[in-house]
Parts: structure tokens; sequence; C-alpha cells
């Protein structure tokens, strides 16, 4: 991104832009690097899935990407399609599906970075759609019921006394 302006305005405009440093080229590499990437724990050829994420990366990139995953999973309906899914049907955490959704997102920040296009919305079979369109959308299927979201949450206990 260039930044443009007058000195009053200030805007910017995307440009190609080549990545950081080398290792970056890699959307495994990208996710590393913003902290988006589970631990990894195997013991006896064993693996196991689900783990918590690693502590790596700057947690002002983790804490935006994970904001913005969760507006984008409100408006885009291919990410609520993601996060539907691993809730309803896989059983996942509302964070562990917000996690799974903000790589995604990272790996669209990538493409748009390396193709130097803007991101546009799309529907489920790829078309243009609007913003309003697509909550259309997500409101019509991909909206997790109540009982789900309920039993998901951490129940609280009463103080004993």
């Amino acid at each position: 991104m260039r930044a443009l302006g007058n000195g009053a305005y200030l805007y910017t405009r995307p440009s190609p832009v080549q990545p950081p440093f080398p290792d970056l080229c890699a959307k495994a590499h990208l996710r590393g690097f913003c902290g988006l990437v589970p631990k990894r724990s195997a013991s006896g050829g064993v693996e196991r899935p689900g783990q918590k994420l690693t502590k790596s990366g700057h947690d002002r990139i983790k804490r935006a990407l994970y904001l913005a995953a969760d507006t984008a999973r409100r408006v885009d309906p291919q990410l609520a399609e993601v996060d539907w899914r691993l809730m309803v049907h896989k059983g996942h955490h509302h964070r562990q599906a917000l996690c799974a959704v903000a790589n995604r997102l990272v790996n669209r920040i990538l493409s748009v970075l390396r193709s130097g296009r803007s991101y546009g919305l799309r529907g489920l079979e790829g078309e243009p759609i609007t913003v309003a369109q697509g909550r259309q959308i997500i409101a019509a299927r991909f909206s997790v019921p109540a009982a789900i979201r309920g039993s998901r949450r951490r129940q609280r206990v009463a103080a004993c006394g």
C-alpha cells in the first residue's frame, strides 16, 4: 500500500507489494509470522489435533486478525460457512472457529498482496456480491442456533457458601 495525500487527506492505494522478507512467500510461513499456528504435540507417532495456538507472533497482529475474522464471518458467506461448519458439525468453540476463519483471512490477505487486486466479496459459487447480499445469505443459511452457541459456552459454577 502506498500512502497518498495532500496533507489534510490521506488514503491508501493498493500496489503490488513484496513480502517483508523471503520467508513470507509461503502461506504457512505468513500464518506462523502472525502467530496463528497451533502447537504441535506428538508423542510416540500420535498427533493430538486441537492444540492451543503458539505464543509466537505479535499480539497486535493476532488481535487485529481475530477482530477482522469476527467482522468477516458476518459479511463474507464463504468465511461464515467455515465458522458455521466448525461450530455446528465439528463441535468447536466460537474462539476456535474464529481462529480458523482468521487463518483463511491471512491466506486471502497474502493472495491480495501478491496479485495487487482489491478484495471483493464472493458468494458461495464465486460470483461477486454486495455486503447486503452477503448478510442475507449468512442469515438464511449459516446462523448458528442459540442452543449450540449456549452449549459451547463455559458454564460458571456458583460459589458455595
